[in-house]
């Protein structure tokens, strides 16, 4: 059955989060409805004929992350289009099986308003490839309406070099590696991975934002310049146009401010991924998606879970999440701006402490747009400092050699 992924706000369920368990004890755990104007994301798993996320009833650890990756874009407040076919407006959904590079058709598929469909599958991918993932292609199997046809082509937004919103697309995880062996995924969102594996969450995400448009779609398109992403939202919070690798990701070297020099986080959408790697999904990452029409919080284009706007992730700020947990509305310790506090802002908070970046005000100063948390204008009201441990980032000399983490078919 198709997923919502917005109406999930449980905790994780590969591992408690160590923190987390021992600050949450005291708290009820709420059910939250979507919140109105956010998006959500329908994931169908009826064409993963090897199992691979299991069954809503019994749910493999590989499915839990990427529902749980995929509310990285489900704070987004874009008004889709439903898709409603009917009558004379008949229409096929078709994504690409990328072991086959054959269209699955889906005719007459409908399509919720502000609700994009994904179909995840599990496949033997060509290459060195981790993951794939594309937009979704149609059909048109008579003449449609205006509105119709609006709502498939762009679900009504208009010009596509301007503004992004597909009906959905497919996202494909790799089975095996080039010796046929079964591939060494982590799924635990808790710990990083091991020397030895490939982090999950980190794929999914990667490629959930291909799907979302990055690299692969006309807006993005239209903001490329001499290899260069020149994107306003990009460019303000780079301070220049961002350098491509082959026009699809960051380049390399890139890194994501506001993080202070030297501590700059490698971006989500960067070229490659090491084993024992794991990557958040950045602001940079953000900005870009901004860049090419999505309604993204403010929240998540500055220092990610800054809630008292110091430009230090510290206990301070954690100390607010828990405070706020469970509220909405503009409850403080809301770290994805999407008006709620829940378990994945926890999860965030754990996962920058100790992080650092610019002072907001110099940044004005100096004409880079950088847009404060709502929630860093709000005083503290205690002056506890809890003693975390700062999670290091460790990269081993071991673990240098770096393969191809996607490879995306141009949207049609």
């Amino acid at each position: 059955m198709p997923y919502s992924v917005a109406a999930v706000h449980a905790p994780p369920r590969r591992g408690a989060l160590r923190l987390l368990g021992l600050l949450l004890a005291p708290l009820a755990f709420v059910a939250l409805a979507p919140l109105a104007g956010a998006i959500s994301i329908q994931i169908d798993y009826s064409y993963d004929t090897l199992g691979f996320f299991g069954t809503s009833q019994n749910p493999t650890p590989a499915r839990t992350t990427l529902e749980f990756a995929a509310r990285a874009f489900t704070p987004f407040t874009d008004t889709l289009s439903a898709i409603q076919p009917g009558g004379g407006n008949s229409w096929t959904a078709r994504f690409i099986d990328p072991s086959t590079n054959t269209f699955n058709n889906v005719p007459n598929l409908s399509v919720p308003q502000d609700t994009l469909v994904v179909y995840a599958i599990a496949r033997d991918l060509a290459g060195a490839a981790l993951g794939q993932a594309s937009p979704g292609n149609y059909l048109f199997n008579s003449s449609p309406t205006g509105d119709f046809s609006a709502a498939v082509t762009n679900r009504g937004h208009g010009d596509q070099s301007l503004d992004f919103a597909p009906w959905g697309g497919v996202i494909a995880i790799d089975v095996q590696n080039n010796s046929g062996v079964a591939r060494n995924w982590h799924y635990d969102l808790s710990v990083e991975p091991a020397g030895n594996d490939y982090d999950f969450f980190t794929v999914v995400t990667h490629e959930l934002a291909h799907l979302f448009g990055f690299g692969v779609s006309n807006a993005f398109s239209a903001d490329v310049s001499n290899n260069a992403f020149t994107g306003a939202h990009a460019q303000a919070l780079y301070g220049g146009s961002v350098p491509l690798a082959s026009g699809q990701h960051w380049a390399s070297g890139v890194t994501s401010p506001p993080f202070l020099p030297g501590t700059q986080p490698k971006p989500s959408l960067g070229p490659s991924l090491s084993l024992g790697e794991r990557k958040l999904f950045s602001p940079l990452d953000y900005a870009a998606l901004a860049d090419i029409g999505w309604q993204v919080p403010p929240e998540l284009l500055g220092l990610p879970a800054d809630f008292n706007g110091d430009a230090v992730v510290d206990g301070a700020d954690f100390l607010i999440w828990q405070r706020g947990y469970g509220g909405f509305g503009g409850t403080p310790g809301d770290a994805n701006g999407d008006l709620f506090v829940d378990d994945l802002d926890g999860w965030l908070v754990t996962n920058y402490l100790g992080s650092q970046g610019f002072i907001l005000e110099a940044l004005a100063a100096a004409g880079v747009a950088i847009p404060e948390p709502a929630a860093a204008a709000l005083a503290l009201t205690g002056a506890l400092v809890l003693a975390v441990g700062v999670r290091r980032r460790h990269h081993s000399i071991m673990n240098e050699v770096t393969i191809n983490s996607c490879s995306h078919a141009k949207l049609k």
